[in-house]
C-alpha cells in the first residue's frame, strides 16, 4: 500500500475491486457507508492521503474501537465499522471480515406456513404489489424470528404484553424502521383477525408514529449536465464490464422519464420495432403507456445485446438487463446507480453535492421540468410520465411554480 495514495482514489479503487466480489448488497452498502465516513473524517481534518494511522484515529474518535479487537466486547455498528475498514485496509481479508450480518434463526413450518398464507392474502386477496409483498416478507421475517428466539411457539402466544416488548425492543431504531414495523404489525393483525387465527384489537395499542413531511424540491438535473452524463457514459462504454448496459438505461430514463422499476424490467417484448415504439405496463401504476422508441435509445439497447450482454436474448419474456456478475439474472430495484453518477461527477469535475439526489429519478424529474419550461400543457406531460391523476404531475414540476399556476387541472382531481 503506498503511504501517499490519495484518499479518494483508494476508495474508488476498492469500490471497483467490490465490483468484483461475490456477496450480498447489504454488505457492500454498510462498507461504502464507513468508508464515506472515514473520507469526510479525513477531509474535515485537512487528511488527504493514507496512512494505516488515520483508520485507528477514525476507529478510535467515531466508534471507540480498534482495528483488531475482541469481538465479544464490541456492539454491532462497532463491528460494522472495524470489518468494513479491515477491508479498506486489505482487500484480501474480505473472507474472514465479509460476514457482516449477524446469524439468522431459520423459520420453523409452523412459521414458514404462517408466512406464506400471510403473504399470499395480501398478494391474492388484497392485491398488493410484489415491492410492498417483498416489504412484508421482510418484515414478518424479523418479528417470527424474535418469537422463535423468545420460545414464542405460536402466534396466538403474541399477546399485548408481548407487542409491548417486541416494540420495546425496536425503539431505538429510526422513525422509517419504527414505521415500517407498526405498518407491517397492523398489516399481519388484520390477516390473523380475518383468517380467525388470532382475533383482535392489537391495532389500538400500536403506537401512531407521523411521517415527518417536508416540502422538498424534486431533485433535477442541469439541462447541460444530463448530457454530460450522457455523453460521458457514451464515451466510455468500453471502460468497464456493463458500460453498454449503463449507458442504455441512462439513456431510457433521460430521454423517455422511466422510472428506475420499468426500466429493469423491460423485456424484449416491450419494444415494437417496427413501429418505434416502447408499450409497457407500469409496475407502479399498474397503467398502460406506450412511449416513442427514439433512434439513439434503440442503437444503445442493440449496442448493448451485441457487444457486452453476457448472453444473448433467446424469447421475447427475457430481460432486457441483467446482471454482468454470477448469478446472471435481471437487475434488482436494489441495485443503486447512484454511485455510478457520482462517478462521473469526479470525472467531469461536476461539485459532488450540487445535488441531492442523484439516482435514475433525478433524469425523471429533469425531464418533466424540461418539458414544462417548453410550455408543454400540463395533460401531456401526465401522459409522458404515465399519470393516471393529473395532480400526480404536480410532485414533478414544483420546481416551476409560476408555470405550474398556469395548467389546468380539472376539478375533479382536486
Amino acid at each position: 500500500m503506498l503511504i501517499k495514495q490519495d484518499l479518494k482514489e483508494l476508495i474508488y479503487l476498492r469500490e471497483e475491486e467490490l465490483m468484483n466480489m461475490e456477496f450480498s448488497q447489504h454488505s457492500t452498502m454498510i462498507m461504502k457507508r464507513y468508508w464515506k465516513e472515514f473520507l469526510m473524517y479525513c477531509y474535515n481534518q485537512d487528511i488527504k492521503y493514507y496512512d494505516l494511522k488515520y483508520v485507528h484515529l477514525f476507529l478510535k474518535d467515531k466508534y471507540f474501537c480498534k482495528l483488531i479487537n475482541n469481538k465479544c466486547e464490541l456492539t454491532k455498528e462497532q463491528k460494522n465499522a472495524a470489518k468494513s475498514m479491515n477491508i479498506l485496509v486489505d482487500i484480501n481479508c474480505i473472507n474472514t471480515f465479509i460476514k457482516i450480518k449477524e446469524k439468522n434463526i431459520e423459520l420453523n413450518d409452523y412459521y414458514l406456513d404462517l408466512l406464506n398464507n400471510y403473504l399470499d392474502f395480501w398478494k391474492n386477496i388484497k392485491n398488493n404489489s410484489d415491492e410492498t409483498i417483498q416489504d412484508k416478507k421482510s418484515e414478518t421475517i424479523k418479528l417470527f424470528r424474535y418469537l422463535i428466539e423468545n420460545n414464542i411457539s405460536h402466534i396466538r402466544d403474541f399477546n399485548k404484553n408481548e407487542i409491548l416488548k417486541f416494540l420495546d425492543i425496536n425503539k431505538n431504531k429510526t422513525r422509517s424502521q419504527r414505521i415500517s414495523i407498526n405498518w407491517n404489525l397492523r398489516s399481519l393483525f388484520i390477516f390473523l383477525d380475518d383468517s380467525e387465527i388470532l382475533k383482535n384489537n392489537y391495532e389500538k395499542i400500536l403506537p401512531v408514529i407521523k411521517r415527518i413531511k417536508e416540502r422538498k424540491l424534486p431533485a433535477t438535473f442541469e439541462k447541460d449536465d444530463v448530457e454530460k452524463i450522457i455523453n460521458y457514459l457514451k464515451d466510455n462504454v468500453d471502460s468497464t464490464s456493463a458500460g453498454y448496459r449503463n449507458y442504455a438505461m441512462f439513456l431510457i430514463a433521460a430521454r423517455l422519464g422511466l422510472r428506475k422499476i420499468d426500466i429493469i424490467n423491460l423485456k424484449w417484448n416491450n419494444i415494437d420495432w417496427e413501429n418505434n415504439l416502447i408499450k409497457l405496463t407500469q409496475m407502479k401504476t399498474k397503467i398502460n403507456i406506450t412511449l416513442p422508441l427514439f433512434s439513439d435509445v434503440g442503437n444503445a439497447i442493440i449496442n448493448y445485446i451485441k457487444k457486452e450482454r453476457p448472453f444473448k436474448i433467446k424469447s421475447n419474456d427475457d430481460y432486457i438487463f441483467i446482471r454482468h456478475r454470477y448469478p446472471l439474472i435481471k437487475l434488482s430495484n436494489q441495485d443503486s446507480m447512484t454511485e455510478i453518477i457520482n462517478k462521473i461527477f469526479i470525472h467531469l469535475n461536476i461539485p459532488i453535492n450540487k445535488y441531492k439526489q442523484k439516482g435514475l429519478h433525478s433524469f425523471r424529474f429533469t425531464l418533466a421540468t424540461e418539458l414544462l419550461n417548453e410550455n408543454v400543457p400540463s395533460h401531456i406531460i401526465s401522459s409522458v410520465l404515465g399519470h393516471n391523476n393529473p395532480n400526480s404531475t404536480k410532485a414533478y414540476l414544483r420546481v416551476n411554480d409560476v408555470k405550474l399556476s398556469e395548467c389546468f387541472v380539472e376539478d375533479e382531481y382536486e
